[in-house]
C-alpha cells in the first residue's frame, strides 16, 4: 500500500489556509496602497494560490466537475490557476528584486503576456481534446497519449518548470544581495519551494514519459508529485508571512521588551511624580505604552533635576568600577544612586531636604539612551545601589527617608 497524503482533504488545507493567512495579512496594506505594484502582484500570488489549493482535494476536484456539468472542468479549472500562480510568482520577484524602470516594466509585460497566452492555450486545448472520462487523480497520466489532452497536460507542466527555474534564478542572484535578515529569511524559503517545485515538474514529466514508452510509473504523477507541490505552496506562504510579518513581530518584541526593561526605573518615578494614565481602547499599543512610560521616566527626572548631582554620579561611578563592576553597569549604579538620592532629598520633611552645595544642582536628566542601563541596575544590582546610596547620603550629610 503506497503513501497517499494526497487523497485527504487536510493535505490541501494547509497550504490553503497558510496562503490565505499571508493574503489576508497583506490586505490592510492593499486597501492603503493599491496602486503599488509588488502588493498588486503578492495579493494576486496569495489569492490565487488559496483558491487553487482549495479546489485540488479529489472530492472538491468532482464538485466543480458536477457544478460545472463538464467532465474534468476542475483540471482546467485549477491548471488555470496554477499558471496564473506561476506567472504572479515571476511577476513577484522581478517587481520586489528590481528598482522601478523601464526594463521592468517590459519585463513584467512580458510575463503577463506570456502566461495570459499559455492559458489561452489550456482552454483551447481541453475545448479540442476528448476528456470525457473523469479523473481527480491521475488526469495527467491517463490522458498523456490523447490529442489535445497531452498538449493540455504539458502546458501546464512547462509553465511551471519556467517559472521555478526562472524564480530559483532570481532569488539565488537576489540573495547574495540581501542584508535585512528577515528578506534574507523569505529568500531562503523561497528558494526551497521553488526547488521542490522542480522535483515536481520532474516527477510528472517522468511518469509522462514512461507512459509514451510503455512503462508504467504513473505512481510518480499520483503519489510522489503532489506532496511537493504541497510543501511548495506552504514554503512560499511561510515565506511570505515572514517577509511581512516577521519585521512587524521582531520590532514589537523590541517594544514589548524595553517595556519591560524599563519598569523599575518607572515605579521608582511612581514616587516623584503622579502616573499617567494608561494607554487604552485602539490606541493602545506596544509603541505608545513604551513613549507613555518613558514619557512618566522623564516627567520624574525633569522634577529631580534641580536635585540630581554630576559630582555624586562620578564619585559613585568610580566607587563601583574599583569594587568590580563593568564601566557599563558602572555608570547604570551611579545614575541609579543619584536619582534616589534625589527622590529621597525631594521628600524630606521640609518638602527639598538640605540644599545642595553651590555648582552642584541642576543637573541634565538622563537621556533615553542610559534609561535601560539604569532600570537594568536597580533590576539586577539593588544590594549595590543601596549601598552606595547610603554612602552618598553620609558623604553628603544627608538625612536618608528611604
Amino acid at each position: 500500500m503506497r503513501w497517499d497524503i494526497t487523497g485527504s482533504f487536510a493535505a490541501y488545507a494547509v497550504p490553503a489556509a497558510l496562503l490565505a493567512v499571508a493574503f489576508v495579512i497583506k490586505l490592510p496594506l492593499l486597501r492603503r496602497a493599491w496602486q503599488d505594484p509588488i502588493l498588486r502582484a503578492t495579493a494576486l500570488l496569495l489569492g490565487i494560490g488559496a483558491v487553487c489549493f482549495a479546489s485540488l482535494p479529489p472530492a472538491n476536484l468532482h464538485r466543480i466537475n458536477v457544478l460545472a456539468g463538464i467532465p474534468n472542468f476542475a483540471g482546467l479549472w485549477v491548471y488555470s490557476l496554477l499558471t496564473a500562480y506561476c506567472g504572479a510568482c515571476l511577476w513577484l520577484i522581478i517587481t520586489w528584486r528590481e528598482p522601478p524602470s523601464a526594463v521592468r516594466r517590459r519585463r513584467t509585460r512580458l510575463v503577463r503576456v506570456a502566461y495570459t497566452v499559455i492559458i489561452v492555450g489550456l482552454w483551447t486545448t481541453f475545448l479540442l481534446g476528448d476528456h470525457r472520462a473523469e479523473r481527480t487523480r491521475d488526469l495527467d497520466t491517463y490522458y498523456a497519449g490523447t490529442p489535445w489532452m497531452r498538449e493540455f497536460v504539458l502546458l501546464y507542466l512547462l509553465a511551471h518548470l519556467v517559472s521555478a527555474l526562472v524564480a530559483a534564478g532570481m532569488l539565488w542572484a537576489w540573495y547574495r544581495e540581501v542584508e535585512e535578515t528577515w528578506l534574507r529569511r523569505a529568500v531562503i524559503f523561497l528558494q526551497v519551494a521553488y526547488a521542490l517545485g522542480l522535483l515536481f515538474d520532474v516527477a510528472k514529466l517522468a511518469a509522462i514519459g514512461a507512459r509514451w514508452s510503455g512503462r508504467d510509473w504513473d505512481w510518480l504523477s499520483t503519489y510522489a508529485a503532489p506532496p511537493f507541490a504541497i510543501a511548495e505552496a506552504v514554503l512560499v506562504a511561510v515565506g511570505f508571512i515572514a517577509g511581512q510579518a516577521g519585521p512587524w513581530a521582531a520590532e514589537r518584541r523590541r517594544l514589548v521588551r524595553t517595556h519591560r526593561r524599563l519598569k523599575p526605573l518607572w515605579q521608582t518615578m511612581l514616587a516623584v511624580t503622579a502616573p499617567a494614565a494608561p494607554a487604552t481602547g485602539r490606541v493602545s499599543g506596544a509603541a505608545l505604552r513604551l513613549e507613555l512610560r518613558r514619557a512618566a521616566i522623564n516627567d520624574g527626572l525633569l522634577k529631580l533635576a534641580p536635585l540630581l548631582c554630576p559630582t555624586r554620579r562620578e564619585r559613585t561611578r568610580t566607587a563601583a568600577t574599583a569594587a568590580g563592576y563593568p564601566e557599563s553597569v558602572a555608570r547604570g549604579i551611579a545614575a541609579a544612586v543619584d536619582i534616589l538620592v534625589a527622590a529621597d532629598t525631594l521628600h524630606a520633611p521640609d518638602g527639598r531636604g538640605r540644599p545642595l552645595p553651590a555648582g552642584r544642582a541642576g543637573a541634565a536628566f538622563l537621556p533615553d539612551s542610559e534609561l535601560e542601563s539604569v532600570a537594568h541596575a536597580l533590576r539586577n544590582h539593588a544590594a549595590a545601589i543601596e549601598r552606595f546610596r547610603r554612602q552618598a547620603v553620609a558623604t553628603e550629610g544627608l538625612t536618608s527617608h528611604a
